[in-house]
C-alpha cells in the first residue's frame, strides 16, 4: 500500500498543473505594443543614425563652405586691396586731369578773352571809319559792307557777350538798307565828265570866227586887185582882234578871258562834288546853276557839246541830296562797352 501510494503521489506530481491562459485579445493587443514599441524603437534608431550621418554630411559640407568662404574672403580681401590701390592711382590720375583741364581752360578762356579783346579794337576801328565814310561821303554801301564783315567777324568767335553787339550792328544794318539811294559815284562821275569837256564847249565869241573865205573867181584885172586886197585885209585881221563880249565879269575875265572862264567853271564843278560828298545840297544847287548860267552867257548852246552840257546839269539841278542817313553810334557804343568788359575780366 505504500508502494501505491507513493506510486500515486509520485504520478501526481509528475502531472502538469493545468496552465492558466489570457484571453484572446489581450494577447494580441500585448503582442501589437510590443511590436510597435520594438518598431518604434528601430526606427528611433534608424532615423538617429540617419540623423547623425547627415548631420555628420553637413558638418562636413559646412566646414568646407567655411573654408570656400574664407579663401574667397581672402580673394576678396585681395580684389579690394587692389581696387583700393587702382582707386587712388585713378584718383591721383583724374586729379591731374582735372588740373590739367583747368589749365587748359585758363589758357582758352585768356586766349579767346584776348583774341575778342583784339577783334574788337579791329571792329571799332572798321566801324569809326564806316562812320566816318557814312557821314563825310554818304555812301550807304560800303557802311553795310563793313556791317557785314563784321558781323561775319563776330560770328566766327562765337562768344555769348558778344550778342547784345550783334544785335546793334543787325538793327544798323537794317536801317542802312531802308534808306534811300544817292547814287554818289554816278553824280560824281557826270561831274567829272564836265570838267573834263569843258575845254572843248565853244564860246560865243569865237562862233564863226575859223571859218574860211570864200573867193570868187574874175576874169578881170579889177577883181583880181579886189581879191588880192581882201586877202590883205583878211591877214591882217588874223593879227589884231576886236572883241565885245556883252556880260564881261570883272573877277574873271582877265586878260586870258577865256581861260580864267573856262577855270571859273572847273572850279564851280568841283565846289559841287565837294558839297555832294557833304550832303550840302544848297552849295551844291548855288554851283550847278552858276555854271548852267555861266554856259547860256559865253558859250555857243547850239552846239552838240554844250546841249549836252545843259541837259546833265539840268539832271544835276533837280537831284535831291538831302537824305537822312543813319549813323552808326549804336554799333560803336556796343563794340566799345564789350571791350571794355573784356579787358576788365581778371584771367
Amino acid at each position: 500500500m505504500t508502494q501505491e501510494n507513493n506510486a500515486d503521489s509520485l504520478s501526481a506530481a509528475l502531472q502538469v498543473p493545468p496552465r492558466r491562459t489570457l484571453p484572446q485579445p489581450a494577447l494580441v493587443l500585448a503582442l501589437v505594443a510590443i511590436l510597435s514599441s520594438g518598431g518604434v524603437w528601430l526606427y528611433q534608431q534608424s532615423a538617429m543614425e540617419q540623423l547623425k550621418t547627415d548631420l555628420a554630411s553637413q558638418l562636413a559640407s559646412n566646414q568646407k563652405l567655411q573654408q570656400e568662404i574664407r579663401s574667397n574672403q581672402t580673394q576678396m580681401q585681395q580684389i579690394q586691396q587692389q581696387l583700393q590701390v587702382q582707386v587712388q592711382t585713378h584718383a591721383g590720375k583724374l586729379a591731374e586731369a582735372e588740373s590739367r583741364q583747368e589749365s587748359l581752360t585758363t589758357m582758352y578762356d585768356t586766349l579767346t578773352r584776348s583774341e575778342s579783346i583784339h577783334t574788337l579794337a579791329e571792329l571799332e576801328q572798321v566801324l569809326t571809319f564806316a562812320s566816318q565814310q557814312l557821314q563825310l561821303a554818304g555812301d550807304v554801301n560800303i557802311a553795310l559792307t563793313g556791317l557785314s564783315n563784321i558781323d561775319q567777324q563776330l560770328a566766327r568767335l562765337n562768344r555769348p557777350e558778344l550778342i547784345t553787339v550783334r544785335q546793334a550792328i543787325t538793327r544798323d544794318m537794317d536801317a542802312l538798307k531802308a534808306t534811300p539811294y544817292l547814287d554818289v559815284v554816278g553824280i560824281t562821275a557826270k561831274l567829272d565828265s564836265l570838267i573834263d569837256k569843258v575845254d572843248n564847249w565853244p564860246l560865243q565869241i569865237d562862233a564863226g570866227h575859223d571859218q574860211p573865205i570864200k573867193h570868187t573867181p574874175s576874169t578881170t584885172d579889177t577883181s583880181k586887185a579886189n581879191q588880192l586886197l581882201s586877202e590883205i585885209w583878211h591877214e591882217f585881221k588874223q593879227l589884231i582882234q576886236i572883241r565885245r563880249m556883252d556880260k564881261p565879269d570883272a573877277a574873271l575875265l582877265t586878260p586870258d578871258q577865256k581861260f580864267f572862264l573856262r577855270e571859273n567853271i572847273k572850279l564851280r564843278l568841283l565846289n559841287a562834288r565837294s558839297a555832294l560828298l557833304q550832303r550840302n545840297e544848297t552849295a551844291f544847287r548855288t554851283d550847278i546853276a552858276a555854271t548852267s548860267r555861266y554856259i547860256h552867257d559865253y558859250f555857243d548852246t547850239k552846239m552838240p557839246a554844250t546841249q549836252s552840257a545843259i541837259i546833265i546839269l539840268k539832271q544835276l539841278e533837280d537831284q535831291q541830296l538831302t537824305v537822312a542817313i543813319p549813323d552808326l553810334s549804336a554799333s560803336l557804343t556796343a563794340v566799345r562797352n564789350a571791350r571794355t568788359t573784356a579787358e576788365r575780366v581778371k584771367p
